[in-house]
């Protein structure tokens, strides 16, 4: 069974038991960030939600990411040209 096809089926298996895999760094209150810099976010490891209850099962963990067009700071703590805000 190729990796693709064992993760589908590890997938609805879950869903089947009523736990939603939360992968959208959107939903930040299920994850922990673990490494990085920058304002974006991007997911290490999916968190998984009790569909029932709401309650978190497994933390996912985040990484925090510099956004497209951002630039790290010029290293005096203040934001370069091109991520100012106006």
């Amino acid at each position: 069974m190729s990796t693709l096809k064992w993760q589908v089926s590890v997938r609805k298996a879950l869903l089947g038991l009523g736990v939603r895999v939360v992968e959208s760094p959107d939903e930040r209150e299920h994850f922990v960030v673990v490494e990085g810099e920058g304002e974006g976010f991007e997911v290490v490891r999916p968190a998984y939600v009790d569909q029932a209850t709401g309650k978190l099962i497994l933390s996912g963990q985040l990484r925090r990411v510099f956004r497209p067009g951002a630039q790290p700071d010029a290293g005096n703590g203040s934001p370069t040209a091109a991520t100012r805000e106006d």
